[in-house]
């Protein structure tokens, strides 16, 4: 779907009441400053949402109430997430086939690469074991492993995948990726197809799982292809909840072949307190915050106006929804 060549000069912002009293002044000055001429206006809830109104632009999260504020309105031509991932809206009814949608790519790169970075560490050098220790002031010394020389291995070469893979080259590793069309990526040692990672997963130090939640994805790491891995790897899911199987993961530490598991997401979330992946010294647990940051909104917001320019300039815009991909 191509977006009509006429001018923006309405935008319909939405969030949560509490959310958008925060957002609301950095909003407006980003837009007014990048687009004077053009009119915002702010929501909060479905009633707020002027009744047969016409915006050109709706900014907005996966909000549970985004069909009801959509339905509200009398035209829109551009739907802009504020989200990377935008795997709820299959599920929501609203015409996704005579709109443009895009998202927000690239906000996560930063703070999710650093994450991975942080739980390669974790486990390398055993954090969580000293930081028990102290809190019993206990002196016990051991020997640690380095991420140098080590091989990561990175489902999904997106933006934060690249990013990932930067970082790590910083500290000397090997790095191999999947893509579905595989091309060279500066800093990448392999790229590889996703179906032919296997020979790949029996020399994995790391593997990081930051793949998109489609249906090609869902539950794709499970007990077939955790029992592929080098035994001692660990496992660092900062993907969306279903792409990693829980059990599969459990299974796998159980049997060795997973020295550790860093988990961010999980298939239900909030990770219900029952979960034997609780309270397990070789499993650090993170209630899906691996992509937040204070520059969270301000990078999004910038998204949202490089897909502006293309479109002003006549260019495809860059980060549109793949509707046959998913994502």
């Amino acid at each position: 779907m191509l977006l009509s060549s006429e001018p923006i000069r309405r935008i319909l912002y939405l969030q949560k009441p509490d959310v958008l009293a925060q957002q609301q002044a950095l909003v407006s000055h980003t837009l007014q400053v990048a687009l004077p001429s053009v009119e915002i206006v702010f929501a909060d809830s479905i009633e707020a949402v002027p009744g047969n109104a016409s915006f050109d632009v709706v900014i907005t999260p996966t909000l549970p109430w985004l069909p009801d504020a959509l339905a509200r309105l009398a035209d829109y031509r551009w739907i802009h997430f504020l989200s990377a991932g935008v795997e709820k809206i299959w599920e929501m009814e609203f015409d996704k086939t005579s709109i443009v949608m895009t998202k927000s790519s690239g906000v996560h790169g930063a703070p999710m690469s650093e994450y991975a970075i942080g739980a390669m560490l974790h486990f390398s050098k055993q954090f969580g074991r000293f930081h028990d220790q102290s809190k019993q002031a206990r002196w016990e010394r051991t020997w640690l492993g380095e991420l140098t020389g080590s091989q990561l291995t990175v489902l999904g070469l997106g933006h934060i995948g690249q990013c990932l893979a930067k970082r790590a080259k910083a500290f000397d590793m090997q790095v191999v990726g999947t893509q579905r069309t595989p091309r060279p990526v500066a800093g990448i040692d392999r790229v590889v197809k996703p179906e032919h990672i296997a020979s790949e997963l029996t020399q994995t130090d790391f593997l990081v799982c930051c793949l998109p939640l489609t249906e090609a994805t869902r539950g794709l790491v499970d007990d077939v292809f955790l029992n592929q891995l080098k035994p001692g790897a660990v496992l660092i899911d900062i993907s969306r909840g279903g792409v990693v199987k829980g059990n599969a993961v459990l299974r796998a530490l159980e049997a060795g072949i997973l020295k550790g598991a860093a988990l961010d997401v999980f298939e239900q979330q909030p990770l219900p307190s029952t979960s034997p992946l609780w309270n397990r010294t070789d499993v650090l647990i993170t209630p899906h915050v691996s992509g937040t940051t204070p520059h969270y909104l301000e990078r999004a917001l910038h998204v949202f106006l490089d897909n502006y320019n293309a479109f002003s300039k006549g260019q495809r815009m860059v980060t549109l929804v793949d509707q046959v991909a998913g994502y």
